[in-house]
């Protein structure tokens, strides 16, 4: 799979979807403009940080990831900011270095997710911001690209894991993990595994975090989406649970206390 990190045209794609008009984007703008020191995890060629460098008065703007061809682009295109080719697992930047850490669709293509997380949350000053946006793959009623189990049982099972919540609060992810399909690039068809909001919510609250916001983004939903996607969609977007947490994309703001 690691083929596809060291192609451009990886990288053409992620340019395009960084332009995106996603409320993550709007969130991340707003939190740039009182923060000093941010870093990105997973940055890709940079054009995502860039922008949200360019909202803010940052005395320190890191990108990190795990791809020398990335690295390498992004540093020529973005002067102003620092990039470090690294492993999401080991982060060579100090604890409590920032107080704006953000990863923007990168969660769904990695493996060791909780010890990324932990990572994320190590080298976040107290009180600091941490925001995690990804596809909401692990909800009942979605699959990612690479999936191929039977999509009654995932939901079934995901409903009664989703009721049983009320009850007991993991301390686990518990993300699927899913079989990459290799033969031909297309977008997310690289997925490693399938991230849900509810179980990262929980987790994040069992690391030293507060829940400051979080969306499962049904506003990003498909206008084509079928008639119990968007019986869902009024029910999520009403409040109520768990629809709630079963939008397109996965939104979580939180602070390290």
């Amino acid at each position: 799979m690691q083929k596809y990190w060291e192609k451009d045209d990886y990288y053409d794609k992620a340019h395009e979807a960084s332009l995106h008009d996603h409320e993550a984007m709007r969130l991340l703008f707003k939190l740039a403009k009182t923060r000093k020191r941010v870093v990105d995890l997973g940055c890709g060629e940079g054009t995502r940080l860039e922008l949200v460098r360019a909202k803010g008065n940052f005395s320190k703007a890191i990108g990190v990831d795990i791809s020398p061809l990335a690295i390498k682009r992004a540093s020529r295109k973005h002067k102003a900011i620092k990039f470090i080719k690294a492993d999401l697992r080991k982060l060579p930047i100090q604890s409590s270095f920032a107080d704006l850490v953000f990863s923007a669709f990168v969660l769904e293509h990695t493996v060791d997710t909780e010890e990324i997380i932990s990572e994320a949350v190590r080298i976040t000053s107290k009180k600091g911001d941490i925001v995690f946006v990804a596809p909401n793959y692990g909800s009942p009623n979605r699959s990612s690209p690479p999936f191929s189990g039977s999509r009654i049982r995932k939901f079934l099972g995901g409903v009664i894991k989703d009721f049983a919540s009320l009850f007991y609060k993991s301390q686990e992810l518990g993300w699927a993990r899913v079989e990459p399909l290799i033969r031909d690039y297309k977008m997310d068809f690289d997925v490693t595994i399938e991230p849900y909001l509810r179980t990262l919510l929980e987790y994040l609250r069992s690391r030293e975090c507060k829940i400051v916001w979080y969306s499962s983004c049904w506003a990003e939903e498909l206008l084509g989406a079928r008639f119990h996607q968007k019986v869902f969609k009024f029910l999520g977007k009403s409040g109520v649970f768990p629809f709630k947490y079963w939008g397109p994309h996965l939104l979580v703001h939180a602070k390290k206390i």
